[in-house]
């Protein structure tokens, strides 16, 4: 029975992931396991999964996507009782205003950033968004009681909010970068049984959003032969430059850079052509701002492509991916394993 991808995102999407936290890493470990996976962490604390080809001295091609989220840290308690934080990763404060979040102290406390209701705040603060230390987090306890509960140095992360929108597309925090690991495992289902000719490392690396830190290490770790790393890019909205985008349901976006191995990527390309399946370019003229540049660099290098599906609201709790980018990005990896595994 194929993998119901709908369901592999909402788990993934729920579990909590801000750097720190292993909930994520957990969940993306148990989907790994079921796929008959060998299964490791490494000391940061990002997941390995090896399927094996059980050909001697087989080539090993690593297929990463990132499983950390954006989120926040606690930096202490007013004496009001309210929480207050600062980013842990790249969070876009446009977002917080009257969110709901989870701090998650000695056990897990909802919450809600503060707002000013309009009647209260005069025209100078209009338009205004203060900066993230300045805003605080009711969970609905006094200074005393809050203090006792919540710690610095506790996370914060968005409440779970995971819905269906219309057609393929789904709507939930932390898509950036779960869409990429499902993409990954959905291509783990897609080669169950195949006959390959290189064994596969699935990597969902810790702490890209706070450097590509992750990658780097388990790029080390497991000394890939070819890695093909798996993100998320810009999506057309009415608001945004068309030209910096890509579109939702028209496949993973290919990178283009020149730090990414050209041989790898013009393959990719003619083997989406050839399997039919969608597929749009993305072109980059420096780094790429995700993991394959941490994986290019590993050891004496690692030829890296990337790949990255279309997501609208980056950085937000209310991120929107089409779930038919996600399955293509998966086929595209599978057409690559099973055609180019012995090359590699």
């Amino acid at each position: 029975m194929a993998m119901n991808l709908r369901a592999v995102l909402e788990t993934l999407s729920g579990a909590a992931g801000v750097g720190g936290l292993s909930a994520a890493p957990d969940a993306a470990a148990a989907f790994l396991e079921e796929l008959g996976c060998e299964v490791e962490r490494d000391p940061l604390g990002s997941v390995i999964g090896y399927r094996r080809s059980g050909k001697e001295n087989a080539p090993l091609l690593m297929l990463e996507a990132h499983i950390d989220e954006i989120g926040l840290i606690v930096t202490g308690v007013d004496d009001a009782g309210f929480v207050r934080v600062s980013a842990c990763g790249g969070t876009d404060r446009r977002a917080l205003i009257a969110a709901e979040v989870v701090v998650h102290g000695d056990k897990e406390y909802p919450g809600v950033f503060c707002s000013v209701p309009p009647h209260l705040s005069g025209p100078e603060s209009e338009g205004k968004i203060p900066p993230i230390p300045d805003l605080g987090i009711d969970i609905g306890l006094d200074a005393k009681r809050a203090r006792r509960h919540v710690k610095e140095g506790d996370r914060v992360s968005f409440r779970p909010n995971f819905c269906a929108l219309a057609g393929e597309r789904v709507c939930g925090k932390s898509l950036d970068d779960r869409a990429g690991v499902a993409s990954v495992l959905r291509c783990l289902d897609l080669l169950a049984g195949a006959e390959l000719e290189c064994d596969i490392a699935a990597v969902f690396a810790v702490q890209e959003e706070l450097g590509c830190r992750g990658a780097s290490a388990a790029s080390y770790r497991i000394a890939p032969s070819a890695a093909i790393a798996v993100d998320v890019s810009f999506a057309a909205t009415p608001d945004a430059d068309r030209a910096k985008c890509g579109e939702l349901a028209k496949g993973p976006m290919i990178g283009w850079a020149p730090g990414l191995d050209d041989t790898m990527t013009r393959r990719l390309r003619s083997l989406a052509e050839e399997a039919g399946i969608p597929c749009q370019d993305e072109v980059m003229g420096g780094d790429t701002g995700t993991d394959a540049d941490s994986i290019a660099d590993a050891r004496g290098g690692v030829r890296t492509a990337l790949l990255s599906i279309p997501l609208r609201y980056m950085h937000t709790p209310a991120e929107v991916v089409d779930l038919r980018d996600v399955e293509n990005t998966a086929r595209l990896m599978a057409e690559f394993a099973k055609k180019e595994g012995e090359a590699l």
